[in-house]
């Protein structure tokens, strides 16, 4: 349960997570390069073992930050180099997070809201090359497992769960005028589910106590429902390939 997942060259890496009694730092690939891809877990493990945490890829590297380790929750950071087959450590983050999110844009990494004690509204941002992280504008929204994805040279923030309440609410940040501005928001409430983009377009599935899919077009600013998935999926691993 709660693992990250990152599509690296066609290579379905699956990291971490916990089986309700213990934590991983385990690392698993499959690699649809393959006719019949299997799955390979003899990769190197993450030298932090992680649940609740956020993963992304940028530059060629697979970035893994927060989340929780069994004992209490993380602000380390952690780079795997898929071709050299190394983890290395990177600065922590400022915040302790997990039920965050981590994506990718313009050559840096953010790191949204999450759980530290409280739900939070913060977001921030580490550039690779000064190894700094540092606070960016917060969301409007205090949120936890929440989804997010990088389109357009903006960040959505979709969903999460604020206090006891699902929100079905979305704002996206503009990486040029570095403000937040609210988006349409989705058709359902969604807590934990997950999130990719295919042709320009945002896909988002399950969440708690659901299986519906939705579409979102910034073209056409609307959000479609899709065909339901077979099952309810809490903290799914969706990638595009």
């Amino acid at each position: 349960m709660h693992p990250s997942a990152v599509n690296y060259n066609q290579q379905i890496l699956l990291l971490g997570g916990t089986d309700g009694c213990n934590c991983f730092n385990s690392v698993e690939m499959l690699d649809l390069n393959y006719k019949n891809p299997k799955w390979d877990s003899n990769l190197p493990s993450m030298g932090e073992k992680r649940w609740a945490f956020a993963s992304t890829l940028l530059n060629g590297l697979v970035y893994c930050a927060g989340g929780m380790n069994g004992s209490g929750c993380l602000s380390s950071c952690e780079s795997y180099n898929p071709e050299e087959r190394k983890w290395s450590s990177i600065r922590n983050m400022n915040k302790t997070r997990y039920y965050h999110t981590l994506v990718s844009a313009q050559g840096l990494l953010y790191a949204l809201g999450g759980h530290d004690g409280n739900a939070t509204n913060t977001v921030e941002c580490y550039d690779p090359r000064s190894r700094k992280w540092e606070y960016i504008p917060p969301m409007k929204t205090h949120t936890l497992g929440l989804t997010s994805v990088a389109l357009n040279n903006e960040i959505y923030a979709i969903g999460g769960l604020a206090g006891s309440n699902r929100l079905s609410s979305v704002e996206k940040y503009n990486l040029d005028t570095k403000t937040w501005l609210d988006v349409l928001s989705m058709n359902e409430k969604r807590y934990s589910g997950s999130v990719c983009v295919v042709d320009g377009v945002i896909w988002v599935f399950g969440g708690v106590g659901a299986k519906t899919v939705e579409f979102y077009d910034p073209a056409t600013n609307k959000w479609q429902a899709s065909t339901n998935m077979d099952r309810e999926r809490q903290f799914p691993c969706v990638l595009s390939v």
